[in-house]
């Protein structure tokens, strides 16, 4: 049977979501239905790439069986960017120590199943695009604000995926050059090295230090520590830093509105969803109103549109809203 005789005769995919922080791997119908779900986080060690594609390997097989294995369309997958152009692996991703990161090959030599790969933020995109809030608009953009930052972007209905199909960094964007902080690639001022999940504590505590509020607080690990420590301090909106970080997302949040012209935005990730009231209002105020400013809206997804999405992948890389091959 060839690979698109599964997709025709199997309603089931094996879904993948590999993020630089977490592993979300479930069995999804073709109408968006995640029968069953497994999420874990990925290892802080990892001295080699065959740690994460052998935890995917076992995640997938303690959580479908090997009859529901031969009777999926396939596997798809999500992941942190960059992916190769034989979209066969992920190459030297800024917030995982790995140069490389084989994924379709082991995977495809242990299931005996067709495996296809793309930039998390092109699944997310359509998995708003199937089951969320793109399904109300030919022109909107997917972005992610968690570990990393990302989006997704669809124009007049056609998926824009760049010629290896990691159009859409735009945790790269260029957004200040006050405090000259380098983001994980290695490159200084990028949206993503400031608001990102990852660096949010160096820029609060960054921030923190030029204000002479303090000279840092060790508690502050984490993105959640950091929200956690402004709402301790009474009314959040009258917190400088949030409008601080609201002038950094804003600036990114423009360059898109300026590229794209999209009608709608579609807000995704951990740092977005568990704090909307803090990130979304100072985005508004200070966005650069040069075109009309879209519809900015949370995903209605629950944080689950990069795997519905490599659910749609996995019955192929052509969908109605172009190929992402």
């Amino acid at each position: 049977m060839t690979s698109d005789d599964r997709t025709e005769h199997f309603d089931t995919a094996i879904a993948v979501d590999l993020g630089a922080t977490n592993l979300r791997v479930g069995l999804v119908t073709r109408t968006g239905e995640i029968e069953r779900l497994s999420v874990s986080r990925l290892p802080k060690d990892l001295p080699d790439a065959g740690i994460i594609s052998d935890l995917i390997i076992r995640t997938i097989h303690s959580l479908v069986s090997d009859q529901e294995i031969e009777t999926s369309a396939g596997i798809g997958i999500g992941a942190m960017g960059p992916i190769d152009r034989s979209h066969s692996a992920i190459v030297h991703p800024p917030n995982v120590p790995l140069d490389i990161i084989p994924l379709s090959d082991p995977l495809s030599a242990e299931f005996n199943l067709p495996v296809r790969l793309v930039n998390d933020c092109s699944a997310g995109l359509l998995g708003e695009a199937y089951f969320g809030e793109g399904k109300r608009s030919n022109n909107f953009v997917y972005v992610t604000i968690s570990t990393g930052i990302g989006a997704g972007i669809l124009a007049q209905g056609t998926i824009i995926s760049g010629r290896s199909g990691n159009a859409g960094e735009v945790g790269h964007l260029f957004v200040d050059n006050q405090y000259n902080l380098t983001c994980g690639c290695g490159r200084k001022g990028h949206w993503e090295g400031y608001a990102s999940g990852r660096f949010l504590p160096r820029f609060y505590q960054e921030w923190r230090r030029k204000q002479g509020i303090s000279s840092g607080d060790p508690e502050i690990l984490s993105a959640r520590d950091v929200f956690n420590s402004i709402r301790e301090q009474g009314d959040p909106d009258e917190c400088e830093f949030i409008h601080e970080l609201g002038r950094i997302n804003a600036r990114g949040i423009s360059d898109i509105i300026v590229a794209y012209d999209p009608d709608t935005i579609v807000l995704d990730g951990s740092v977005v969803l568990n704090n909307q009231d803090l990130i979304i209002p100072p985005i508004e105020q200070y966005a650069d109103c040069y075109l009309p400013m879209p519809r900015l809206t949370v995903s209605s997804l629950s944080g689950f549109a990069p795997l519905l999405g490599a659910s749609v992948i996995a019955h192929g890389y052509d969908t109605p809203f172009g190929s992402l091959e």
